[in-house]
């Protein structure tokens, strides 16, 4: 709604005005944790919109990192798929076989390359009504890996990400402290879920998995996830969204 997005920039102004605000958390999450603090938000992970109705992206000013969408666990025959492709294609990182093995991949349609003689590339299929991931060996079709189911996929859009905003701030150190200052705030609406499709067959909107092996509390050893993450680059984002004036 556009009252919401108005009562956002006001709450933005007032943030803007404070100048230089020291970080609430290190990394590279502290831009955004910090923001969505100063809004008296608390941390959620239930796939709701951080302002009222609008999503909330903080990035550095001077970044040309993707954006990222949102997370969706993909399923094979039903149940997650995460621990297969683990087993089936990880790897030991800098393929050492005393290092740690991972899966870190960004994958698109048609823009594929290929690791270890592995290559995977995503295929919207409307007939199945999925976005199936499939592997390639050496360049020869090997198997459908794994899958997201459209009705799946247009909840977390329409759920998430139907009002948007980008927050872009500029980090600064001062007595050997991290502080952000946030500058400017974008405004926008989705487009639909068919664009959202259209834009994974044009190699836009790309998935990212990032998985790796760790140990429980007990020592006994797990996969860490970090995330299975549908991605957009900023330059893109107006052929998924419409620019919003405020």
């Amino acid at each position: 709604m556009k009252t919401d997005f108005i009562e956002l920039k006001e709450e933005f102004t007032k943030i803007k005005a404070l100048g230089a605000v020291k970080s609430l958390r290190g990394g590279s999450t502290g831009i955004g944790y910090t923001f969505e603090s100063l809004l008296n938000k608390a941390e959620d992970q239930e796939g709701k919109p951080d302002f009222k109705s609008i999503e909330i992206k903080c990035k550095l000013g001077y970044s040309n990192t993707p954006i990222t969408l949102f997370n969706c666990a993909p399923k094979r025959h039903g149940i997650f798929a995460t621990s297969y492709i683990f087993k089936k294609y990880g790897y030991h990182r800098y393929n050492n076989i005393n290092d740690y093995i991972m899966f870190e991949r960004t994958v698109y349609a048609h823009n594929a390359y290929k690791l270890y003689d592995y290559e995977f590339r995503l295929k919207v299929d409307y007939y199945k009504m999925e976005v199936i991931m499939q592997s390639y060996h050496n360049g020869v079709y090997l198997e459908d890996v794994c899958s997201w189911d459209f009705k799946i996929l247009n909840n977390k859009l329409q759920k998430k990400l139907t009002n948007l905003a980008i927050v872009y701030g500029y980090p600064y150190k001062y007595d050997n402290e991290l502080y952000y200052k946030y500058f400017k705030i974008d405004f926008y609406r989705l487009r639909g879920f068919f664009e959202f499709l259209n834009l994974i067959d044009n190699d836009i909107i790309s998935v990212n998995f990032y998985m790796k092996e760790g140990k429980t509390n007990f020592g006994t050893p797990r996969i860490d996830t970090h995330g299975v993450s549908f991605k957009i680059n900023k330059e893109n984002i107006s052929k998924l969204f419409y620019k919003v004036q405020v």
